[in-house]
């Protein structure tokens, strides 16, 4: 198969430029079978790209954005698509039709970039890691009220802009909930593939004092909202139990908000460049979310990990079960649980969810002492993500009516 593959910033992992969305093409690029030969087609940015993702495409073409100042007076202001108009240039249109009609199917990376689907001539598959219609209605509710009617109105223009999608276009998302509510605003088939993670189960006990971790971006809003949460309303009751309980704050781009956080007991961590290495540093994970959508990396990453998680349901959406996921949403049960895993007692009952949706908890076995080294029950992996993808791309390509597959070439 060859696939153009647009995505709206550079595919990297990189600790201080990189985010969720230019993890996943990352992770595919890395993932897709030898018989899929890419294309990638992105635009410059504060990141490199790095050798190994050179290596796994066929070609590359590294496009400019548009200018800030222009895009943000052509997205009125920055009151709409902004990062839209920084994508929507001529070179980009006229690139994206030149190529997508040499290759067997394009997909489309990042609701940035979905402008340019309207270019594409042939099978086409779009993914957006967060629809931008269900993520501007989630930031409304985190900003001051006399914000929230001009974030109303962002999410109804993107909505607009999602409807206006192509119809033959396939649709992906990560979080099935997502999935069930965008395929209802617009009222078309949306599927849901969820992201992987790496196992990297733990080589045995850790030792000296007791550390909980909180993992995730740190200039982004809800992640800003949990640890707050849990440093002025948890970490002082589980200090009450545990005094010596060390917590761990560890993200990229940390705000000045959260970097004030740090004190004896507290320590915040710029752009670390291995979560791993944290969540093996810890007794336990702790996300105690209250705003979000999609599914949450750092839950997965840190169970593939085989750290416990202790979590809130908003945080722990969609997981699968897994015997060292804690779900509780009162902030008193919380910290049981949390203070459970510090300490090592038995007789703690948690709570995992369920993804099936039939129940919204189950019970799981008791905590076990920390010092156990713990098996990793099985996590989804990028190999499986990668699969789904190529299961999308030939259902595009056989809904399209084209010619059996070209096979690899240069692009």
């Amino acid at each position: 198969m060859k696939l153009l593959y647009i995505t709206e910033s550079m595919p990297t992992r990189d600790p201080v430029h990189g985010d969720g969305s230019s993890m996943i093409p990352f992770e595919l690029l890395h993932n897709l079978p030898e018989d899929v030969a890419v294309t990638l087609l992105t635009y410059s940015g504060p990141a490199e790209l790095g050798a190994d993702v050179r290596e796994c495409c066929e070609a590359v073409r590294i496009l400019p954005p548009r200018a800030r100042n222009l895009a943000f007076v052509r997205s009125f202001f920055g009151l709409i698509g902004l990062g839209k108009q920084q994508r929507a240039t001529r070179e980009a249109m006229a690139a994206t039709a030149e190529l997508s009609e040499r290759h067997d199917a394009t997909l489309i990376h990042g609701p940035h970039a979905l402008v340019l689907a309207r270019k594409v001539r042939g099978p086409l598959v779009l993914q957006t890691v967060d629809p931008w219609s269900i993520r501007a209605g989630m930031d409304r509710a985190l900003v001051p009220l006399p914000l929230r009617p001009a974030y109303r109105l962002r999410e109804l223009v993107a909505l607009r802009a999602e409807r206006r999608l192509p119809a033959r276009a396939r649709l992906l998302t990560v979080g099935a909930q997502d999935a069930v509510e965008w395929s209802r605003r617009l009222k078309r088939d949306v599927r849901s593939i969820p992201n992987g993670a790496h196992h990297a189960a733990r080589r045995g006990p850790r030792q000296g004092s007791p550390v909980v971790c909180f993992v995730g971006s740190l200039n982004y809003g809800p992640n800003i909202d949990s640890v707050n949460v849990l440093i002025g309303k948890i970490a002082p009751r589980v200090w009450d139990r545990v005094p010596d309980a060390k917590f761990v704050i560890a993200g990229r781009q940390p705000v000045p908000a959260v970097l004030e956080l740090a004190g004896p007991l507290v320590e915040v961590l710029a752009n670390v460049p291995s979560v791993v290495d944290i969540f093996h540093n810890a007794d336990v994970a702790v996300f105690p979310d209250e705003h979000g959508v999609g599914i949450r990396n750092s839950v997965r990453e840190a169970l593939a990990a085989g750290t416990p998680v202790v979590a809130t349901p908003v945080a722990a959406r969609e997981q699968e079960p897994h015997p060292l996921l804690f779900v509780e949403e009162d902030t008193g049960k919380l910290v049981e649980l949390i203070v459970g895993q510090l300490t090592g007692r038995a007789a703690l009952q948690g709570q995992v969810s369920d993804p099936t949706g039939a129940e919204a908890v189950r019970p799981v076995t008791a905590v076990r002492p920390v010092t156990a080294v713990r098996p990793v029950t099985a996590v989804r992996t990028w190999q499986d993500v990668a699969q789904e993808y190529v299961e999308e791309l030939k259902l595009a390509i056989a809904a399209d009516g084209s010619p059996a597959l070209r096979g690899t070439s240069s692009a």
